[in-house]
């Protein structure tokens, strides 16, 4: 049978040259119950290639043999094959033979005199043999585990250590060093070094979190604290043990990683930084998914679009952006992203509350490491504000060229009113029947009314007051009356309610003027279908009770401007919003927003306020307040008019008007003067030139072609600087402009009368 511990026939290579012995051991083995397969060889040569070419269990050798030795069969068999037992079986071997033979290596030797001693010495070889390699299987399987885990070691980052809780002792793996910067001569094998490393803040929770585990009996304790570098700085780390316990369930072991979260940490600190930057930044940034639904909303998009970041997330851009209806431009937008990458561009976009959002955009494709289209990345200006500041600017500049326009309409219309006037005055000296007469009157108030239409239109396109002096808003009312009646809808009735004796503001009347008209546009455009708009002056007291509301109002006198609708009135969730810049009730394109707040402004400036009171289907009412002035204004004293005649004085007129040339020539010439006459400043020039001794007063106008007046003053005074100059313009600003410069005696405005121009000679020529 069988060893115990072989379950196979032993293989036993037999080195002997007497037959007989040969026989011997192999019954031996058998009857001692060794099942063995005994190969015998005789010479060097057949032993040498048994041993290269099969594997036995065992090696039996006689000690003397005719042309071969067993020390020199040992050393063969150690070199071919270490690890096979072998074993001397010889009758002729010494003590000293026997040593040195054991010390070559043989496990035994065995005298042929003693058979008896084979078995037993095959038995303890073929046992010692299996020991040992066993041990080296195990030794060969501990190297290799060992191995496996110095491999993992170092091909991670994280530390890996043991804990042996018996000796107390501590042992990390070799990455330690680079970890954590501690050289392998500073590390301490205890457990309290490794905790001494650990930063105080965090150490108490460690500490009791393993107490706690080895005494309940858990096997898995992780934990996230800190642990001192060698340079001083501490490391954000994350440790994971088991714990291994002996049969007994008393704890021997306990094995862990330490991981290195700093770098980690670092970055979630950097991606909450850059967040917060985000959500900081002025723009809206919105990230999307490739089915266009929301998955980043910053707080910037929230202000600009109020909504919320969570009621937007999942949402489709076009549902959140446009309420679901997309502009046609949109589809370029998305066409563009897809096939380039990258949109810019401007969006009209919609906020929560439906009011209008002009944005800035830029939307960029988004893709991953692979190339592959990710999320769709959008960046949002809000420009709305600057784009009605661009409207107004331009609004602005139009107003500019109208008013150039107005001013260029407003020479020629007093070029037309004043030969009108003047020529009126010279029929009526002629004997008119009462009807002519009346005619006269329709022609002079309705010429008047033209002029001072065409000075109201200067004044408001130009401005120019800078100094408040003392007005009766009520003639302010009664203008914009008239106004009204001729430029609004017929089918806007205006009623003027005037107090005859109502106070006098001081201020500016063009801003005033402005008020009125801001407050009547709004009106008429309230009224699309037609309606009464009523404008009312009335003085009202107001005690510390009207004023409470108004903190800058004093009580006292005040005059109340009002302007009333019967339109359609302002919701009163709008009525808080209505002076604020931009905004408006309007359709877009209707209105810019700024009249109410611009208005607010004029008020204000003034000393005053205003109120509003508003029913939605019922009409709208402005109260504008302004402090009554304590002076009264001086009353005009009428004189009976005497116009006074010339005593054959030269006046040389200048104007490119042969109509005013005209009427002017005949007029003067009615009452004692001599006239001459110049279509332009060069003509002036020419004519003065001949007669600068006889001339006494030039009168000329500023508005002219090839050399304007300005020009024909400087020369003319060039040929006599002390000749009398009147200038008569229908712009009071441009002669304002020009005596800064070049000094004149007068100034008549067009359109005048005979009265006014009469006065004005007698006056120059007098002083």
């Amino acid at each position: 049978m069988a060893t115990d511990f072989i379950q196979r026939p032993v293989r036993i290579l037999h080195l002997e040259d007497n037959e007989n012995d040969h026989v011997l051991v192999r019954e031996m083995l058998l009857a001692e119950g060794l099942a063995c397969e005994l190969v015998a060889v005789k010479t060097r040569e057949d032993f040498d290639s048994a041993l290269r070419l099969n594997k036995y269990d065992l090696i039996i050798s006689d000690y003397t043999l005719p042309s071969f030795d067993g020390l020199r069969a040992l050393s063969l068999a150690r070199e071919v094959c270490p690890e096979t037992p072998f074993i001397f079986f010889s009758g002729t071997i010494g003590e000293e033979a026997a040593v040195e033979s054991l010390r070559n290596g043989a496990v035994d030797y065995v005298l042929k005199q003693r058979p008896s001693r084979l078995a037993p010495a095959v038995r303890r070889a073929l046992r010692s043999r299996q020991e040992r390699t066993l041990r080296k299987q195990a030794e060969r399987a501990l190297q290799q585990s060992e191995e496996r885990f110095r491999i993992v070691a170092r091909a991670t980052n994280d530390v890996v250590w043991e804990w042996d809780i018996k000796t107390n002792q501590v042992w990390f793996s070799e990455n330690f060093q680079a970890v954590f910067g501690h050289s392998r001569e500073d590390i301490d094998v205890t457990l309290e070094w490794w905790l001494d490393l650990i930063h105080p803040d965090d150490k108490g929770r460690v500490t009791t979190g393993i107490t706690t585990l080895l005494a309940s009996g858990g096997r898995v304790w992780w934990d996230e604290h800190r642990i001192r570098r060698a340079n001083g700085f501490y490391a954000q780390v994350l440790e994971r043990a088991s714990v291994m316990y002996d049969p007994a369930r008393k704890p021997q072991r306990m094995v862990g990683v330490t991981i290195d979260m700093s770098e980690r940490k670092q970055a979630e600190e950097k991606i909450r930084e850059q967040a917060a930057l985000l959500d900081k930044a002025r723009d809206a940034i919105i990230v999307a998914d490739l089915d266009e639904r929301i998955v980043y909303w910053n707080q910037s998009a929230e202000r600009i679009y109020g909504w919320g970041a969570a009621e937007v997330m999942g949402k489709p851009l076009v549902e959140v952006l446009f309420h679901g209806k997309p502009p046609p431009e949109l589809q370029e937008t998305i066409t563009s992203v897809r096939e380039r990458g990258e949109w810019a561009g401007e969006l009209h976009e919609l906020a929560k509350d439906g009011r209008p959002v002009i944005v800035q955009g830029r939307s960029t494709l988004i893709r991953d490491e692979q190339g592959r289209p990710k999320s769709l990345l959008i960046i949002n200006t809000d420009i709305t504000e600057r784009k009605l500041l661009e409207e107004q600017f331009l609004r602005a500049q139009r107003l500019e060229s109208l008013g150039v326009l107005v001013s260029g309409i407003a020479h020629d219309l007093n070029n037309t009113l004043s030969p009108i006037l003047m020529g009126v005055e010279i029929v009526r000296e002629e004997v008119v029947s009462p009807e002519t007469a009346s005619v006269l009157d329709t022609m002079q108030t309705s010429a008047r009314r033209s002029a001072d239409m065409v000075r109201q239109m200067l004044t408001f396109v130009r401005g120019g007051e800078a100094k408040k002096h003392l007005i009766h808003p009520a003639q302010l009312a009664k203008e914009m009356g008239r106004i009204i009646t001729d430029t609004f809808p017929k089918s806007i009735h205006c009623r003027v309610a005037v107090d005859r004796s109502s106070w006098p503001v001081r201020g500016l009347p063009t801003q005033l003027h402005q008020v009125l008209l801001n407050l009547c546009v709004n009106a008429r455009d309230a009224m699309p279908r037609g309606g009464t708009l009523t404008l009312s002056v009335k003085n009202t007291q107001l005690g510390p009770a009207d004023v409470a509301l108004h903190p800058d109002a004093r009580p006292g006198n005040y005059l109340c401007l009002s302007v009333a609708d019967t339109g359609s009135g302002i919701p009163a969730e709008q009525l808080g919003k209505i002076f604020e810049p931009f905004f408006t009730t309007k359709a877009p394109g209707k209105g810019t927003g700024l009249g109410l707040s611009t208005s607010l402004s004029i008020i204000k400036s003034h000393n005053g306020f205003i109120t509003v009171h508003s029913e939605v289907g019922r009409g709208t009412e402005f109260k504008c307040y302004f402090p009554a002035a304590t002076e009264v204004p001086e009353e005009a004293v009428v004189e009976p008019i005497s116009l006074p005649p010339g005593n054959g004085e030269c006046i040389l007129i200048v104007d490119d008007e042969e109509a005013i040339l005209a009427i002017m020539r005949s007029t003067l010439e009615n009452y004692g003067y001599q006239v001459l006459t110049a279509g332009s400043g060069l003509e002036a020039i020419a004519r003065f030139t001949r007669n600068s001794d006889a001339v006494h007063l030039i009168i000329t106008d500023l508005a002219m072609p090839f050399m304007d007046g300005r020009a024909a003053i400087q020369a003319l005074r060039k040929i006599r600087s002390d000749v009398k100059i009147i200038v008569a313009s229908g712009s009071e600003k441009e002669v304002e402009d020009l005596r800064k410069d070049i000094q004149t005696d007068a100034f008549i405005p067009k359109p005048f009368t005979n009265e006014v121009l009469l006065k004005a000679v007698h006056l120059v020529l007098a002083d």
